[in-house]
């Protein structure tokens, strides 16, 4: 009897330094993985819509914005391989109106896009970009600037004063879209999975201000 009350006793002893030695031990473990550092895999960033202005000037509405990050490592590869890009801008106008029973209708006053190529020249190590058929186009060695031209879209004309009506609302949807993968002699029909570098920004909603369309009725 008193050696099974020994036995108990000893166990019990080994029992608890058992457990005093793994306290410390799972309390560091649980601060280890809390503080570790860890290695981040980032996915290119999309592109997106950014500096929107709407502003009027005479009898017109104009909308300015900016395309950022339009290119991701694969399409600047294309372009500084001679292969031309284009950056779209979808832009769509619409009237909100309300019936008598407060249902309300949107009916689509314009749906234009608009375009700016990008092309470089491997000898001369010269983009030029294009940014409308009735403007001269720009030519610089620097990349970065290349790219800010091409990516910003100005005066962007909206609605004009004869399309405006009292108590009406108007909002304005835009898009931008990364996409033109050309090769010589149309390869890119044999070579179809370029088309998976399409980039696209997501569909931004704008109202037009109230005050704005006021102050164009007033002129």
């Amino acid at each position: 009897m008193r050696n099974r009350t020994r036995l108990i006793k000893s166990a019990v002893a080994i029992l608890l330094a058992c457990l005093q030695l793994a306290v410390p031990f799972f309390t560091c473990s649980k601060l280890y993985a809390a503080d570790k550092k860890q290695v981040t895999f980032t996915a290119d960033n999309p592109p997106y819509l950014e500096d929107f202005i709407i502003s009027s000037e005479g009898e017109r509405i104009n909308l300015s914005l900016k395309v950022a990050n339009p290119f991701d490592r694969e399409i600047k590869s294309l372009l500084l391989n001679g292969v031309s890009q284009k950056i779209s801008l979808n832009v769509e106008v619409s009237v909100n109106s309300f019936n008598l029973y407060l249902v309300k209708f949107n009916r689509t006053l314009s749906d234009n896009i608009y375009i700016h190529n990008i092309d470089y020249d491997n000898l001369e190590k010269v983009f030029t970009i294009t940014t409308s058929p009735d403007k001269k186009p720009i030519k610089t060695t620097s990349y970065r600037k290349a790219v800010d031209i091409a990516a910003t879209f100005d005066d962007i004309t909206l609605l004009h004063k004869n399309q405006i009506e009292v108590d009406h609302f108007y909002q304005v949807d835009t898009q931008a879209e990364i996409r033109e993968v050309k090769l010589p002699f149309h390869l890119e029909y044999l070579f179809f999975f370029l088309s998976a570098w399409d980039r696209k920004s997501n569909n931004y909603t704008i109202d037009i201000p109230n005050q704005l369309l006021h102050d164009i009725l007033k002129r």
